[in-house]
């Protein structure tokens, strides 16, 4: 999955009154994919809701 996926875009021209504002909220970042599997799995399982475990995108450091 790219990052776009997870992108909303939000046209502000849009008068339509049936849409509504979504929010999306993100926890934080995890030093290891197995503490975030473990983390991802309370929170599907304490409040029931869904929970993507994706890649953080980290710009490397060009070296002289």
């Amino acid at each position: 999955m790219d990052n776009n996926h997870f992108q909303e875009t939000h046209n502000s021209n849009d008068n339509n009154s049936t849409q509504k504002q979504r929010y999306r909220v993100i926890t934080g970042a995890f030093n290891d994919k197995v503490t975030a599997d473990q983390i991802a799995t309370e929170i599907k399982e304490r409040y029931g809701l869904t929970v993507y475990v994706i890649p953080e995108q980290v710009k490397r450091s060009s070296s002289s």
